[in-house]
């Protein structure tokens, strides 16, 4: 190959080394996670820990409005109780009321920050307003 070929060549397989290793959420039962990002989310999220288990989804919900939630990296689901582990061990019940930093996200923007899987969950629990939050 000549050099030029071999720099193509180089910045394809460079490329494809970045997608497969780009860190991905992840969907245990009806807890979504998303990869955590350094900037910009802080708005203040808050809503009541709710469990549709016909849906197996978990969202916030706050003056009637239901949110679909993707929690940081590392919480899991917890099944009795009911509700979220995070990452650091604290447990998050179903009923009980959350407030953290974070945002809305359309779901195109959780797709490309934790993955399709993610995103389908998410878009899928989401109520009326289709709202997803990222904290």
């Amino acid at each position: 190959m000549e050099g030029r070929d071999m720099r193509s060549a180089w910045g394809i397989v460079f490329a494809l080394v970045l997608i497969g290793c780009s860190p991905q959420g992840e969907v245990d039962g009806p807890v979504l996670t998303a990869p955590f990002r350094n900037g910009g989310m802080d708005a203040l999220i808050m809503g009541t820990l709710v469990f549709d288990a016909e849906r197996d989804c978990l969202t916030l919900v706050r003056e009637g409005v239901e949110l679909a939630v993707v929690w940081p990296a590392g919480a899991s689901w917890q099944a009795s109780p009911p509700g979220v582990v995070l990452a650091d061990g604290q447990l998050i019940e179903v009923g009980m009321f959350v407030t953290g930093g974070g945002g809305s996200l359309p779901r195109r923007l959780i797709e490309q920050r934790a993955g399709s899987e993610v995103a389908d969950a998410a878009a899928r629990c989401a109520g009326t307003t289709g709202e997803i939050v990222l904290f």
